[in-house]
């Protein structure tokens, strides 16, 4: 059963402490969700569903340090974008091969907002741009007073046809200042705000095996969840428009992505000046989960571990427990090899080393007759 009530308390939490990776644990990889919540949600104010994030957001992303954000680590690091339908102005296409050839190498888009909204450009954004080799994934913005985080986790999962492939980054919650009223926190105290994104994050998490990215700021998370420690194991992705190094939100000890301008121009983006601009920490090792394998015994297997850290040129050393007999994890990431007669399932775990970190992904293999 799907959960769809609303989790008010602390102690409802039940958010997992083992995330290395970007997958740590795999459930069946499809989610199975067979309906989804409608809501006769009626927002005052501009309409927000096209932004990629609130009014109040974008403004602060734009300011004087919107632009500016130049890492200060020593590690290496790739750019990225996130979009909406606010990115195809009169319904214009955006040329995601142009994206790629600009350098950027990973992005996130809206596909969902309350369970009222879908970005219609949402898939066909998602399928262009890995056509030419970026790393992606689907957002739902949350509106935390409009439906249960569950309800709105299972509305992105069902609208935006997200699965493991090895190619698709954790689903992400956006979750920041409210678009449509001035009470940056909904309306909601700490505590259930607290127990909404856990509500959001444990449904990801239950029909995906991933623990779902957080998107917000340090502020709005300070203030709205009372500097809540508990989702450190999220991977973060802050915004913050700032110059060396964002501030973080409480419970995290570092970030995954940081987008530190709401100002940017990308070819092939055709909303010039207002495109989102993030980085990825390359002293974050993100192996992305391949998803559940299955091949008959005797068979040649070719299975490459993808991480975002490639596309930073870094090296990484890898090493593998679990595997099917006769297969072994290579250098470049990639498990080879044939299966031999042995039949069975088997819990695979591929870990990554890089000269600052590593990280791990599990999925299910198995192997028939």
């Amino acid at each position: 059963m799907m959960r769809r009530g609303h989790i008010t308390g602390v102690a409802a939490i039940t958010v997992a402490f083992s995330f290395t990776g970007f997958a740590t644990v795999n459930t069946p990889s499809t989610p199975s969700i067979t309906s989804a919540k409608t809501s006769s949600f009626s927002a005052p104010g501009a309409p927000n569903p096209s932004e990629p994030h609130s009014p109040r957001l974008m403004h602060e992303l734009a300011g004087p340090l919107g632009g500016t954000g130049m890492l200060s680590a020593a590690f290496p690091s790739v750019r990225g974008v996130d979009v909406a339908s606010y990115q195809h102005p009169g319904g214009e296409a955006i040329d995601w091969r142009q994206v790629a050839a600009a350098g950027y190498k990973f992005a996130s888009v809206k596909a969902t907002e309350g369970t009222y909204y879908i970005n219609p450009y949402a898939a066909a954004d998602v399928v262009a741009a890995r056509r030419w080799g970026m790393y992606m994934t689907y957002y739902a913005f949350a509106i935390p007073n409009e439906g249960s985080g569950a309800a709105q986790a299972d509305y992105l999962l069902w609208h935006s046809h997200w699965r493991a492939d090895g190619r698709m980054l954790p689903p992400e919650l956006d979750i920041e200042y409210d678009p449509y009223s001035s009470n940056e926190c909904y309306g909601i105290s700490q505590r259930s705000m607290v127990g909404w994104i856990a509500s959001f994050s444990n449904e990801i998490r239950r029909l995906t095996g991933e623990l779902p990215i957080i998107y917000t700021t340090a502020d709005w998370w300070n203030t709205c969840t009372g500097g809540n420690r508990w989702f450190g194991a999220n991977p973060l992705w802050v915004a913050a428009y700032a110059a060396g190094s964002p501030p973080l939100p409480a419970g995290w000890r570092t970030w995954t992505f940081w987008q530190y301008t709401s100002s940017g121009t990308v070819p092939g983006i055709p909303s010039p000046g207002n495109t989102d601009l993030s980085y990825f920490n390359g002293a974050q090792v993100t192996l992305i989960d391949p998803g559940d394998q299955h091949v008959r015994a005797g068979s040649r297997v070719f299975l490459p571990i993808h991480s975002v850290n490639a596309a930073a040129r870094e090296t990484l050393h890898y090493t593998a427990s679990g595997l099917p007999p006769g297969l072994a994890v290579g250098g470049q990431g990639s498990v080879t090899g044939t299966t031999g007669t042995r039949t069975g399932a088997y819990r695979v775990t591929i870990t990554a080393r890089s000269r600052w970190n590593a990280g791990s992904v599990t999925f299910n293999w198995r192997v028939s007759p």
